[in-house]
């Protein structure tokens, strides 16, 4: 998937980290080796705790109303992700777990990005301008 400027928050350190998160989940698609796999879902889950922390700060230092609920949908995804790298661990089928954490990744990404964090940027931005 391709990072689209339809994506764009308008926050330059969100939308960079939106843009390597999106990178990594093509580089999973692209890996013939379950170690190598093994290794890019590791980076993935790490980056994709930091990206939440960091977001989290920006949510905090403008005191977003929603911050609590945008914090839950964070929570939620990254015990998602982390039951189906559980899965991949076990599965016999390596490359279908791989196709199913990609699209869920992308699909999640894509559906958080346009609803919840671009709402939030909005927030953000006006909130700076004052």
């Amino acid at each position: 998937m391709l990072w689209s400027k339809s994506l764009e928050t308008g926050i330059p350190k969100i939308d960079d980290q939106h843009k390597e998160l999106f990178r990594q989940a093509d580089i999973l698609v692209d890996q013939s080796k379950a170690d190598r796999v093994e290794s890019t879902l590791n980076f993935l889950k790490d980056y994709v705790n930091k990206h939440f922390a960091d977001e989290e700060v920006y949510h905090r230092s403008s005191q977003y109303p929603k911050a609590d609920d945008h914090k839950r949908l964070h929570v939620e995804f990254t015990a998602a992700l982390k039951k189906q790298f559980e899965e991949f661990r076990k599965a016999a089928n390596k490359s279908a777990m791989v196709l199913t954490i990609n699209s869920i990744v992308i699909n999640w990404l894509k559906e958080h990005i346009m609803r919840h964090d671009k709402e939030f940027a909005a927030y953000y931005i006006q909130k700076q301008q004052h």
